[in-house]
């Protein structure tokens, strides 16, 4: 009997660890005054009627920023509804997003998944490789129609080659962090075979999820 995954019952003091975790590795608070410039400088829009202000945070190093977005209400002292919403971790690059973690959906285990992920995504951009040619950031690129991450180096000339430079999405990477990355890859890969093999086609959800409408295009970095 198959059975469907339910969403965690998670509580103020479950936010407030999350919170301390990912604040002692570096990360800061995205303030309402953050997002109110945000806002005013690409006048922003949602795609739906959005309640609440989501409780978020930014790192950034090396030209990227990294983001997570949690679902905790602060200003309420709660988590969005049931089903409602998924933690988002990503790599933006100005105001352009090179990388999507899978969404992290409130069920068994949540809490422990995003912070690892949010050690992982940070260690990523800490440790942004550099070409190993010419010594530029190499930057971060995914395979067409897949998942599959890479870093690239299009300096060609500088190379004396014909094709780009390609590392892998993980070099360098802890062997427990590439562990953990691991079982969820796996995990997921079972997953989206039994969609598969049930006749459904699998969507990513970064394309179901609706972005937001950007009215001064020009103002983007």
């Amino acid at each position: 009997m198959e059975t469907k995954k339910t969403e965690l019952l998670l509580t103020e003091d479950d936010f407030l660890f999350l919170e301390k975790m990912i604040l002692s590795m570096g990360y800061r608070n995205i303030t309402r005054n953050d997002s109110s410039k945000e806002f005013l400088r690409l006048n922003l829009s949602p795609p739906r009627p959005i309640r609440g202000r989501e409780t978020s945070y930014r790192y950034t190093n090396n030209g990227y920023t990294v983001f997570l977005h949690t679902t905790y209400l602060e200003a309420s002292k709660k988590w969005r509804d049931k089903g409602t919403d998924a933690g988002w971790i990503l790599i933006a690059e100005g105001d352009k997003a090179r990388y999507f973690a899978k969404p992290f959906s409130r069920t068994k285990g949540f809490i422990m998944k995003f912070l690892r992920y949010a050690w992982v995504t940070k260690w990523k951009v800490d440790n942004r490789p550099l070409c190993p040619e010419c010594k530029a950031y190499m930057h971060i690129t995914k395979k067409v129609g897949t998942r599959q991450y890479y870093f690239i180096c299009r300096n060609m000339i500088s190379h004396k080659k014909e094709q780009p430079l390609f590392l892998p999405w993980d070099v360098g990477l802890p062997f427990n962090a590439l562990k953990f990355l691991n079982i969820r890859r796996e995990y997921s890969e079972k997953y989206n075979k039994k969609i598969k093999d049930g006749g459904k086609a699998v969507t990513p959800a970064r394309k179901i999820r609706k972005t937001w409408k950007i009215g001064r295009p020009e103002n983007l970095v």
